[in-house]
């Protein structure tokens, strides 16, 4: 037999074997194979993240169930303790933030040269930071804070039925006038409010007023 016959023998045995070349079916095969994995790795991400949202609603309905266990345990102890259920608190504005406006400064009264009283716009605010009007004491102070000792100049107080006279619409604040009651000395001052309420919180606040000489 020549060699060259041979040679083609061979490679037509190894061609039958699938030996030389891949199978178009096999290749087929496993591309289908790929896109099955594909779409279960993607299946499993969704199961995932739908089971970790049912986490954050269960966390979240847990801690609400908290919240009514104590409210309901509370109630029974009060029971039977011989007291009666604590009512139900309503809803209402609070000030929690009292803060000067950009009016407030030095002024001068007597129409004489030098300032000689000091005009403070103050709005308290709710806990929405809306202004609003409240019940409470008001004391202002002024400081010098450029003497070495004795930095308190001059205090005024106004107790709530005196503060609610100064309460202005527009601007929705309360107006108050500071007359100074001798002479001021110092070019700048320091002037600091606190709004004052049984129970609650004192707010304050501070702002710095330049006042002319005479």
């Amino acid at each position: 037999m020549s060699r060259e016959v041979t040679l083609m023998l061979l490679m037509l045995v190894l061609l039958v074997s699938g030996c030389l070349f891949s199978r178009p079916g096999e290749v087929w095969r496993a591309d289908d194979r790929l896109e099955a994995l594909e779409r279960e790795s993607r299946a499993r991400e969704q199961a995932i993240l739908k089971l970790q949202a049912e986490v954050t609603a269960i966390s979240s309905e847990r801690y609400e169930l908290k919240q009514l266990l104590e409210e309901a345990r509370s109630t029974v102890k009060s029971l039977k303790t011989g007291g009666e259920a604590p009512p139900e608190q309503p809803f209402r504005f609070e000030a929690v933030k009292v803060d000067f406006g950009f009016l407030t400064c030095a002024i001068d009264l007597d129409k004489k040269k030098g300032d000689d009283a000091i005009a403070a716009y103050v709005y308290l605010y709710d806990q929405y930071d809306s202004s609003i009007k409240a019940a409470g004491a008001f004391h202002f102070e002024l400081f010098d804070l450029a003497r070495k000792e004795g930095h308190l100049i001059q205090a005024w107080s106004f107790e709530p039925e005196q503060a609610a006279m100064y309460w202005q619409r527009f601007p929705a604040c309360y107006q108050f006038k500071l007359p100074f009651g001798g002479e001021v000395t110092a070019k700048k001052g320091v002037l600091k409010v606190a709004f004052r309420r049984p129970g609650k919180e004192t707010l304050t606040a501070t702002r710095e007023v330049t006042i002319e000489l005479p």
